[in-house]
């Protein structure tokens, strides 16, 4: 009996094309070598595409992991989104989560260029970043106008964030060069619940909008498992972070769990609290949000609700 080539049979032998011993990619990586594992994986992520099936997979090392859900992932969007002409049609996108910043870069740096350069589908891929990670020129301007009333020692670190601020590529804190203070950082950088969106002066030329509009437009988006579970815990209050998004592939999903009971639990601190009082005024520097408006009655409010939270942490260590 003669069985008919169905769709996915061809989409499986475009994979297998790819990753082969005289595949696409050898023509461009001398040195590749056809891994069986890789290619039944692989075939195994495109299937679970094609079926919408959830797929774990256990997979050692030298396997090629990321090639096997690389190029069924972009073959998947680009046969997807093919037939889609109306530009106000929401592309398929495929998520790829991972745990560490080592195999993130490895993604966006290495393994993603050398697949652009090797596959015949044309697809965009975009590293995105929690908003904490870009700089809000708005708070920065208010920043350097009130340091004194802000700030102890952080001047000179504004001053050199002000500065790249002129020429950076996309204002994120990894293109800085140099580490600045969390407590500087803290005064400058994109946050949900303090901006005014479209209201703002700087909003065209916003660092975080514009990260937002190239993850849009993005085919393949990586990220990792802290800004995918602060993602499902935002759009559960009418937030996002990242857009709508068809498939995940989590890569490190052992590391998983742990992730999630962080962002999906409940997690408060003495050093979370004080940390909070003292923006808004702190009592021993006499510096913080408060500090130059008149407003003693709100400072009295926030040393009182200082000292009620030192005695909430002491009676909880003592029970």
């Amino acid at each position: 009996m003669i069985r008919a080539a169905t769709d996915f049979d061809i989409k499986e032998k475009q994979i297998k094309d790819v990753l082969a011993r005289d595949g696409l990619i050898r023509q461009k990586l001398p040195n590749f070598e056809e891994r069986p594992e890789q290619i039944e994986m692989a075939c195994a992520v495109g299937q679970a595409f094609y079926k919408n099936r959830h797929l774990a997979v256990e997979a050692g090392t030298g396997v090629g992991k990321s090639f096997a859900y690389l190029v069924p992932a972009i073959q998947y969007a680009m046969a997807a989104n093919a037939g889609i002409d109306d530009s106000a049609a929401v592309p398929v996108k495929t998520l790829i989560s991972t745990y560490t910043i080592t195999l993130q870069e490895q993604l966006i740096n290495k393994d993603i260029p050398l697949l652009s350069k090797c596959l015949p589908w044309k697809f965009t891929a975009v590293l995105a970043k929690g908003r904490n990670n870009y700089l809000c020129k708005r708070r920065l301007r208010f920043a350097m106008e009130m340091q004194r009333r802000l700030f102890d020692d952080s001047s000179g670190e504004l001053e050199r964030i002000s500065e790249w601020s002129n020429h950076t590529k996309d204002g994120s804190l990894s293109d800085l060069d140099f580490w600045p203070s969390s407590k500087t950082w803290d005064k400058v950088k994109s946050e949900h619940g303090n901006c005014p969106a479209r209201k703002c002066p700087n909003f065209p030329n916003c660092f975080y909008r514009s990260a937002r509009r190239k993850i849009a437009q993005a085919d393949i988006i990586v990220a990792n498992h802290a800004l995918l579970f602060s993602d499902i815990v935002l759009k559960e209050e009418g937030v996002a972070i990242l857009p709508e998004y068809r498939f995940v592939v989590m890569d490190e999903a052992h590391n998983m769990e742990h992730v999630a009971e962080e962002h999906l639990g409940i997690n408060i601190s003495s050093g979370r609290f004080r940390f909070l009082l003292d923006r808004l005024y702190n009592p021993r520097t006499h510096k913080g949000l408060l500090a130059y408006t008149n407003a003693r009655d709100a400072m009295d409010i926030v040393c009182d609700t200082g000292k009620e939270a030192s005695r909430f942490f002491k009676k909880v260590k003592q029970w």
